[in-house]
C-alpha cells in the first residue's frame, strides 16, 4: 500500500493491524553514458513495493537523493549539502511506534 496515495482514514486503518513502514531511499546520480540517472530509486522502489505487498506494511514515497557528491561532475546527478532530519512519528496513531525499515 502506497502511502502517497491513502487519505489518512485509510492509514490508520492500515496500522492498526500493520504499524510497518518502508521508506525507500536510493540517489539520483549518473551511472555511465547509457544507465538511468534515476537508478538507485527506481530498484529501491520497486523492491520497497514488492516487499510492502508481501509484509502486508505501508510504503512510504521514495526519497530519490543520496549522497552521491562523488557524481557531481556529471550532468543530472544530485546530492544534499547536509543532511536532513527525517521524522515518522507523525503518521501513527496516538501512542503508537511504527517500525520504519530503510531500503536503499
Amino acid at each position: 500500500m502506497q502511502l502517497q496515495l491513502q487519505t489518512w482514514v485509510e492509514v490508520e486503518a492500515n496500522l492498526r493491524s500493520s504499524r510497518g513502514i518502508i521508506l525507500p531511499i536510493g540517489s539520483t546520480e549518473q551511472h555511465g553514458p547509457i544507465g538511468l540517472i534515476g537508478t538507485d530509486a527506481i530498484c529501491a522502489e520497486v523492491i520497497a513495493r514488492g516487499v510492502g505487498e508481501a509484509a502486508g506494511a505501508l510504503v512510504a514515497p521514495t526519497i530519490a537523493v543520496g549522497m552521491a557528491q562523488h557524481h557531481l561532475g556529471f550532468a543530472g546527478s544530485m546530492t544534499p549539502r547536509g543532511i536532513p532530519p527525517f521524522s515518522c512519528g507523525t503518521i501513527t496513531p496516538a501512542r503508537q511506534r511504527p517500525r520504519l525499515s530503510f531500503l536503499g
